[in-house]
């Protein structure tokens, strides 16, 4: 097929750039990846040297009909600028530089919330199915990892996409219980400022509540696990390997609290943009706890929502299993611009 869309995820350390095949006019087969390649992001000097080396190798011969490239930031009137790079993106500049006409900067988070209706299968995790049929015509996702990611998605009747951009992680943490009201005090003397959700739910996080419990006295931190941790190169990730083995006690309760928030405020998502159509969890930390999060606390505290209750009740959860739904979205949404 002479003619394809252009995806891309833009990361701090990689950027994976992917062709997608497309229908002729008035036809709907779906997108299918034609080829997907990953580069070093400072591989070069600008993100137009990545694309057009990717482009002089594998779309040769090859009309690109439209581009969409999910990026780390918030996407102002056409532009971001990376926290992580020295690069400033803007998509007149890119659609002159690249020669491809339609042209979009969607933030990391909406491109993975526009690939959802795409996924399905293999492709998802489902925690809670809900419990009864209700409309699914609007969706969010809450992705925690390096931050915390969030976005929302609405389809239209006429199965067009409107991805809505969040920086909702930034939202102030609102504890539910005692241990949760000691764990916002200690992190807030800690940092000196206040608190917010990615603080809280990140890897970062996890080390956050784990130090919580050691400082505050309420589980002792055995001295081969101290010792492991001071080694670690990812600490988060070998508290949370710990918890799913039940190695130490330390470990388990620290992920019970993450997924306890985690569950919270997926919740709150269901509310907030009546996402009755199902929250889907992205980030790598979700899908390496995933059967830590199948457990009681994260579902509880997701279903409790006092008089809402039954609208979250009704709404599934789920993990994004995906390995690249950022690309997928971001194909999505350029076949959109066609």
């Amino acid at each position: 097929m002479n003619t394809v869309l252009l995806a891309g995820d833009v990361g701090g350390t990689n950027t994976r750039l992917a062709l997608y095949a497309r229908g002729d006019a008035g036809e709907d087969t779906g997108l299918e990846c034609q080829v997907l390649r990953s580069f070093a992001s400072d591989s070069e000097a600008t993100l137009e040297a990545i694309i057009q080396r990717f482009l002089a190798k594998e779309a040769a011969g090859r009309t690109v009909a439209a581009a969409c490239f999910g990026v780390p930031g918030p996407v102002l009137k056409g532009t971001v600028r990376l926290t992580n790079l020295p690069w400033h993106m803007e998509e007149n500049s890119l659609s002159k530089a690249l020669g491809i006409d339609r042209v979009r900067l969607v933030n990391d988070h909406v491109a993975t919330a526009a690939a959802l209706p795409l996924l399905n299968g293999p492709d998802l995790l489902p925690l809670y199915a809900g419990n009864e049929e209700r409309e699914r015509h609007t969706f969010a996702i809450l992705a925690p990892g390096t931050g915390l990611g969030q976005a929302c998605l609405h389809v239209d009747a006429q199965g067009r996409l409107h991805p809505i951009a969040s920086e909702g992680g930034h939202v102030a943490f609102s504890p539910t219980c005692e241990i949760q009201v000691a764990l916002l005090n200690y992190v807030r003397r800690k940092l000196e400022r206040r608190v917010s959700y990615e603080q809280i739910l990140s890897g970062a996080g996890i080390q956050a509540i784990y130090a919580f419990l050691r400082d505050s006295g309420r589980w002792d931190e055995p001295a081969a696990l101290r010792e492991e941790l001071k080694s670690a190169a990812d600490r988060a990730a070998m508290i949370s390997e710990h918890a799913l083995k039940a190695s130490y006690p330390i470990c388990v309760r620290t992920m019970d609290i993450f997924a306890a928030i985690l569950g919270a405020r997926a919740g709150d998502l269901v509310l907030n943009y009546l996402a009755t159509g199902g929250i889907f969890l992205g980030g790598g930390i979700s899908q390496k706890i995933a059967e830590y999060l199948r457990q009681g606390c994260m579902l509880d505290a997701y279903r409790d929502k006092g008089r809402l209750s039954y609208l979250v009740e009704a709404t599934p959860l789920s993990i994004i299993m995906h390995e690249h739904p950022a690309v997928l979205g971001a194909a999505a949404i350029a076949w959109d611009l066609c």
